[in-house]
């Protein structure tokens, strides 16, 4: 007990301080119907790393109600996407605060109007429009028996999925009467994506993923797996090499770091997180973009997964200082 009140008299104290020292807060929101923790791991990496920066995060869930405008130098919407298609009430929550920062002048870090064009198909037709830049040919399913008689201009093999939705099940489609497995009718809204091979000469599918902080980059994760469809799961392949691949990715530039920044702005979002690829010809494809990307959390639990713990400090040290940028609040953060 006397433990407790100690730090909650400190944390007290160093709010009262904060206070005083910096004029301007980061107005944060989150939904608390989904995700409600989203980027916890972050505010307690700003807490360990930078603590004087930790009270100029001022969390609220969806609805609230702000009275002092005038204290806010940053909005930070973090929200899911695409917000308006997805969750129409919580859309309608942001959509006044949104306006009451245009009117104060308060920078937004990915305005919620912009987060309909995480949609798959929207996205792959702006990213595609990059030169350089390959993107999987995306066909929205709007009418199912259209789809099953003219498979949109698409030739087997290709996959279906949610337009709208992120890490959702994935349909690989090798023959028409597969189709027949897929429950159609119960996807919000269905999207048939062409299959582009990127098996590698080591017979293995590589996913690396590129975050953005305005005109920074920073490479993170590269995931390598047994499976065309690369997620951390069984099929995911880690050993020495690999993890000395992915030390070597993420501790560099990335190399396609100029034409990923002309596909962020061509979408509409300040800090976000690109998907890619390349294709048996070595040519760059991006799977998708995300404005709401999950950065690891702790790896305590998870040992073998340490050696990534300097990219985790790279990449929140970017976001921290492209925060405080943007709301115009000097802090000196490390690294």
């Amino acid at each position: 007990m006397y433990q407790q009140l100690r730090q909650q008299l400190i944390s007290a104290i160093r709010d009262t301080v904060s206070n005083i020292r910096y004029s301007k807060r980061i107005l944060v929101v989150r939904q608390s119907d989904h995700q409600s923790t989203y980027n916890n791991y972050f505010l307690y990496w700003v807490s360990q790393n930078v603590p004087e920066a930790r009270p100029l995060f001022e969390l609220h869930d969806l609805p609230c109600e702000i009275n002092d405008w005038e204290r806010y130098g940053l909005f930070l919407p973090w929200l899911q996407d695409p917000l308006k298609e997805r969750f129409p009430h919580i859309y309608q929550y942001a959509k006044p605060i949104a306006e009451k920062c245009q009117q104060y002048n308060i920078p937004v870090v990915n305005p919620i109007d912009n987060l309909s064009n995480s949609i798959k198909s929207l996205a792959a037709e702006k990213i595609g429009s990059i030169e350089g830049i390959r993107t999987a040919k995306t066909i929205p399913i709007t009418d199912i028996e259209t789809f099953k008689q003219t498979l949109g201009g698409l030739s087997t093999p290709f996959f279906i999925r949610e337009d709208w939705v992120h890490g959702c099940k994935i349909f690989f489609i090798q023959n028409l009467d597969d189709l027949n497995n897929v429950p159609l009718e119960k996807f919000i809204a269905p999207i048939a994506v062409e299959f582009l091979d990127v098996k590698n000469e080591d017979g293995l599918y590589r996913k690396y993923r590129y975050f953005a902080m305005g005109d920074e980059g920073i490479p993170g994760p590269l995931m390598i797996s047994k499976s065309w469809e690369v997620r951390d799961n069984d099929d995911r392949v880690i050993n020495e090499s690999i993890i000395a691949e992915e030390i070597a990715y993420f501790s560099g530039e990335d190399p396609n770091h100029h034409l990923l920044q002309q596909a962020r702005k061509a979408l509409g979002f300040d800090f976000m997180a690109f998907d890619y690829s390349y294709d048996t010809d070595g040519k760059l494809i991006v799977w998708e973009p995300n404005p709401f990307p999950v950065i690891w959390g702790s790896h305590d639990g998870e040992p073998e997964k340490k050696y990534q713990l300097p990219s985790i400090d790279r990449i929140y040290t970017a976001l921290l200082k492209y925060y405080l940028q943007r709301a115009n609040i000097s802090i000196n953060v490390p690294h």
